[in-house]
Parts: structure tokens; C-alpha cells; sequence
């Protein structure tokens, strides 16, 4: 009984094993397809054929060696312009199978030994249909065939195969694939390992662009100011960092901070005037400060006056600044008639409070028209004006007529001798209605 036992077990042990000259035909085979003259795409297609009766054995899973030959014989197939196309997931099947081959040799013995036989062939392959992909805007294929090429590129700079430290351009082309497929998450993975070596350069602005914005809108507040750093860091120039800084400030901090953040740099005359349009911005803008009503609003509105006017005078030539002073005026000119409208009664006392609830109307009404006609005076003299410029420069004329229509009426009582200049005014404004 002993004897049956071990002999069944030793039949058992042998039967168990691949055998090599099963190996060796599939790499025999390899070989030959590689020898100048012969029938490269017929060998190739033996070897393919044996190595899938080897495969085939369930005895052939768990080896080193069976994982290796199908990233050499599929990897070399997929390099082949004749077999490709018959074999179209050979570069992605060569992929998955060194992965394997790896981990189950990881010293990479038998690869070195082969030369990586296969490993740049599966890279060509997959890299080239991942721009197939790009050059027809099919951006989900192109993404899926730029993330295998990103991975196998890590394996050969991980790894040493190859002299570069970083595979730089399929990362830059994985991060646009999957961009263009709204894959924003996966886009941003990749983008910022360019971003953590600092590549910088023309064509790689664009990513800290994105990665800023992305973080920003996710409100994760580390990744946001690290890649907000490097972005300042390598495109000094570019206005987009502070404007993106000041946003995230205003997001995250608190009214009463903001006032105080912007009477301290006022003060310290440390400002530029686009740091004062986005302060007027922020003023004007805010929800919070929107939803307050007129007269606690009025505190911001008067601070977004001053920021537009100082903006304006640092930038004479921009009518857009001035019409922004002249705008945030114009609100507190009617939220200012709106208040003294509401003044009603004939006593000593309310018509005091009524007097003055009209001089502050009056000071308004003043502050927008300086404004609004420097405004108007720069924009009607372009000889060349945006689209912008042109809408901007015709509510300039409606609401000039506005003020001087109220300039005009309220010197009946105060001051006949002013009115026929007021109406020459308002006149003027009226025949500018649609001019532009």
C-alpha cells in the first residue's frame, strides 16, 4: 500500500508540472519571428498559439515564466501593424501580464535576461491609439489607453529601464483625456504629479490653471494653496493667481474680516487696481451683504464707491472702473430717494429729517454723475470700443439722463437759474439713447 501511495504521488508531482519544452516552443517560435527574412507575423502567430495551449493549463498559472511570455509574445503582437488589428487588447493584455510577471518575480530576473522583450512594443501600442483616440475627440477610449500608459511608464522609470525619472508627456495626456471626459477627480490626480516637480513652460500652464480652480471649487483648502504656490512660482505674470486667492479668501472669511482686510491694505496704499475691482466686486457682489437691506447695506455699497473710484484713478483709461464708482453711486442715489420718500409729514422736526435724508440723495446723485460722465467722455471717444464697452457706455448715457432729469426737477425749487443747463443735459443723454 506504501508503495502505490508514493508512486501515485510521484506520478501526480510530474504530471503537475508545465513542461518546458512547452516554454520552449513558445519562445523558439518568438525567436524566429524576430530574425530577419522570415515570416515575422506567421512565427508570431505560432508563438501566440502555443502560448495559449500553455495558458490553457491551469497548471501554467502561479509560474514567473508563463506571465513573462505573455508579455513578450502579446507585447510583440501588439507592435506588429499586420497583427494588431486581429489582436487589439494584445498591448493591454501584455500590460496586465507583466504586472503579474512582477509579482511573482520581482528581482526581474528572467525579463533582464530576455532584453524586456515585448515591454516597449505593448508601450508604442498603447500610446499610439491613445492619440488615435485624442484626434478624434474620443475622449473616454483615449483616457482609458493613456491611464495604461501612464501605468507602464511607471514601471519602466520605477524600475530603471529607461533613463527618464518621470514619463512627463503621457501624464500631460492622461490628465487632458480624462479633463475632456469630465473626469475631473482623475484629471487632477494626474496634473499634479507634473505639478509636484514643478514642470513648468508654456504648454503646462493650463494644468495649474485647472488644478487651482478644481481645488478651490472643492474648498480643500492644502491642495488649493500648495498648487496656488507653485503656479505663483513658475508664472509670475499671471493675474489669474490673485484673482483665485482672492476668492478663496472671500469664501472663507467673514464680512467684518474682509472690511478690515481692505481698510488695512487701503491704508497702506499696498493695492493695485485690479486688488481694488475685486474689493468693489466683493462689496457689491456678496451674498451675505446682498441679502442685508438698504441702510445696513449702505455701509458696503459706499466702500465698493470708494474701491471702483480708486481703481479708476489708477487706471484713467479704463471707462469700465469709473462706470463701476458711477454705479455703485447710482445705488445709493435711489436707496437714498427711496428712504426720503418715505419721509411724509409737515412738522418742524420731519422736515429736518427730511432735508437731510435729500442732501445725502444729493451727494449721491453728485458722486455718480463725476463718475458716470468720466466714464462716459472715455468710452464715446474710442474710436474702437468691445462689446462691452459699447453696452457699457449706453446705461452710462440712460443713467446720466436719470440724474440729470432729478438735478433738473429739484432745481424748480432750489435753484431756477441751474435749470435750463440741468435740461440742456438731459436732453444731451436722451439723443445719446441708442447711439451705441
Amino acid at each position: 500500500m506504501k508503495k502505490i501511495t508514493i508512486g501515485f504521488v510521484l506520478l501526480f508531482a510530474i504530471g503537475g508540472a508545465v513542461k518546458a519544452q512547452d516554454y520552449k516552443k513558445v519562445r523558439d517560435a518568438l525567436v524566429l519571428a524576430q530574425v530577419p527574412g522570415n515570416a515575422g507575423q506567421t512565427k508570431l502567430e505560432e508563438a501566440k498559439a502555443q502560448l495559449d495551449k500553455v495558458v490553457a493549463d491551469p497548471k501554467a498559472q502561479g509560474k514567473a515564466e508563463t506571465y513573462l511570455l505573455q508579455t513578450e509574445v502579446l507585447g510583440t503582437i501588439a507592435g506588429n501593424e499586420g497583427l494588431k488589428a486581429k489582436y487589439p487588447n494584445a498591448d493591454v493584455e501584455a500590460l496586465q501580464a507583466l504586472k503579474k510577471y512582477l509579482e511573482l518575480e520581482p528581482n526581474e530576473a528572467k525579463i533582464k535576461e530576455d532584453r524586456y522583450a515585448g515591454v516597449n512594443s505593448a508601450y508604442g501600442s498603447l500610446f499610439s491609439a491613445g492619440v488615435k483616440y485624442y484626434n478624434q475627440k474620443n475622449w473616454d477610449s483615449s483616457y482609458a489607453k493613456f491611464k495604461d500608459v501612464v501605468e507602464l511608464g511607471d514601471i519602466l522609470t520605477s524600475r530603471k529601464w529607461t533613463t527618464s525619472a518621470f514619463d512627463t508627456t503621457s501624464y500631460l495626456y492622461a490628465g487632458v483625456t480624462a479633463q475632456n471626459a469630465k473626469k475631473n477627480e482623475e484629471g487632477a490626480k494626474y496634473y499634479s504629479k507634473i505639478a509636484d516637480r514643478k514642470i513648468g513652460g508654456k504648454d503646462y500652464e493650463g494644468i495649474y490653471d485647472f488644478l487651482t480652480k478644481f481645488y478651490l471649487n472643492a474648498n480643500k483648502q492644502d491642495e488649493f494653496k500648495k498648487y496656488l504656490a507653485i503656479a505663483k512660482e513658475l508664472y509670475p505674470t499671471n493675474t489669474l493667481w490673485n484673482d483665485l486667492e482672492f476668492a478663496n479668501s472671500t469664501d472663507n472669511t467673514a464680512v467684518e474680516e474682509m472690511v478690515k482686510k481692505f481698510e488695512t491694505a487701503d491704508a497702506s496704499k499696498s493695492l493695485d487696481a485690479k486688488s481694488y475691482l475685486d474689493y468693489g466686486d466683493y462689496f457689491i457682489n456678496n451674498k451675505k451683504i446682498k441679502e442685508l437691506d438698504a441702510p445696513q447695506r449702505a455701509q458696503y455699497t459706499d466702500r465698493a464707491f470708494l474701491a471702483f473710484s480708486k481703481a479708476a484713478d489708477l487706471d484713467t483709461a479704463n471707462g469700465l472702473s469709473s462706470y463701476n464708482a458711477g454705479v455703485s453711486a447710482y445705488t445709493l442715489f435711489e436707496d437714498a430717494s427711496d428712504s426720503a420718500r418715505k419721509i411724509k409729514g409737515v412738522t418742524a422736526a420731519i422736515k429736518s429729517k427730511r432735508a437731510a435724508a435729500d442732501k445725502q440723495v444729493d451727494s449721491a446723485a453728485n458722486k455718480s454723475i463725476t463718475w458716470l460722465e468720466k466714464s462716459f467722455n472715455t468710452l464715446a471717444n474710442k474710436s474702437e470700443r468691445t462689446g462691452t464697452e459699447k453696452n457699457v457706455v449706453g446705461k452710462t448715457a440712460d443713467l446720466l439722463y436719470n440724474l440729470y432729469t432729478y438735478k433738473r426737477d429739484r432745481s424748480k425749487a432750489l435753484n431756477p437759474k441751474d435749470y435750463d443747463k440741468y435740461d440742456a443735459k438731459v436732453k444731451f443723454y436722451d439723443s445719446m439713447h441708442g447711439k451705441f
